[in-house]
């Protein structure tokens, strides 16, 4: 199987599959053949992925894995390596750099922040642990500053939302049907400061609104087993149901950075992009109405298989009509994925 695929959000043509058979592959964006392959690192499947924001001009690139086999791993490769040899397969070039213990059981999740200072891990032991890099480069010292447990059940994902002057807020979503939101105070102690309910199921899937959309403090997206999609307010308040398309359990949302679309998919085979327009005032002068309409749906995305996960990715190849082009990757139970264009 192949669980998730993550674009590297440093600008780099690059993007990192997890799958089951305990390795990572790093494909090209430009021209969609295997970069390299992380491998050596796990016992069981690596199910998550996620890159280091680009903070630091350390000239290194960062990935964090989660794995059923309840460990975390962190890969270093030089940057100017991949810079000298963008499209060819070293694996010798990425090194396992530490191995992070702590969960109970399968690591379901890894989330580095926008900021890149705490990387996010959730668990089926019901627990989200905040980690912090603490040594200087080249130590690989990682620190734990909060094990997280108000959740009652598996916790399937969690999703950073940028400082917006108040700190940076992680949500998590949860096999107890919950989203719940987690923030610092001065002091360094973490608490959960909101719960949202009003899924009937487990939730798969958050993400948070992209500028190009947002009209004052990003929304949150989420996506459940009951197959409804959320969009969620600044107030914490459920402001949208998007229209029913799945009639299976939803595993993935994501909401586009060039469009403000949002794309779906799980284990129905479909992959449904929807849009949000302008219905009208309700009143004069009032505020505008908004709803969300289908704008297209692929069924059999990967024929008869789940599809595991869904994200829109900026184009990097030869076939793009415009910089900053959007196409959609997946990634299915087949062990492939696949980049559409829209």
């Amino acid at each position: 199987r192949a669980w998730v695929s993550i674009p590297n959000p440093n600008g780099l043509p690059l993007i990192a599959t997890a799958t089951s058979d305990k390795t990572v592959r790093v494909y090209s964006l430009r021209n969609f053949t295997l970069h390299s392959m992380l491998e050596g690192g796990h016992s069981r499947s690596v199910r998550s992925v996620a890159w280091q924001p680009a903070v630091k001009n350390t000239g290194t690139l960062c990935l964090a894995t989660g794995s059923f086999d309840a460990t975390m791993g962190i890969w270093r490769r030089r940057e100017e390596r991949f810079a000298d040899n963008e499209d060819s397969d070293n694996d010798d070039d990425w090194e396992f750099a530490i191995v992070l213990e702590g969960h109970d059981s399968e690591v379901k999740n890894v989330a580095y922040s926008p900021s890149g200072q705490w990387l996010a891990s959730c668990s089926r032991d019901k627990s989200i642990w905040i980690w912090e890099e603490i040594g200087d480069e080249g130590d690989d010292e990682f620190e734990t500053v909060a094990v997280l447990q108000e959740h009652t059940a598996d916790v399937k994902c969690v999703s950073w939302r940028k400082d917006d002057g108040n700190g940076e807020i992680l949500a998590s979503g949860s096999y107890d049907d919950t989203i719940r939101f987690f923030k610092g105070d001065d002091e360094g102690e973490w608490s959960c400061i909101s719960t949202l309910e009003g899924h009937a199921g487990t939730v798969w899937s958050l993400d948070w609104e992209p500028e190009v959309s947002q009209k004052q403090i990003p929304r949150l997206l989420s996506s459940s087993a009951d197959c409804t999609i959320r969009v969620w307010s600044k107030t914490w308040e459920c402001t949208a149901t998007l229209p029913t398309a799945h009639d299976l359990p939803i595993y993935s949302v994501s909401w586009g950075k060039k469009t403000g679309r949002v794309v779906s998919t799980g284990g129905d085979g479909k992959i449904v992009i929807y849009e949000e327009r302008t219905k009208g005032r309700t009143s004069v002068g009032g505020a505008i109405e908004r709803e969300w309409v289908i704008v297209g749906v692929l069924a059999g995305g990967h024929g008869p298989y789940e599809i595991n996960h869904v994200t829109w990715c900026t184009r990097f190849d030869s076939g793009k009509t415009a910089d900053g082009e959007e196409m959609i990757v997946t990634t299915g139970d087949d062990g492939v994925v696949r980049a559409w264009a829209l």
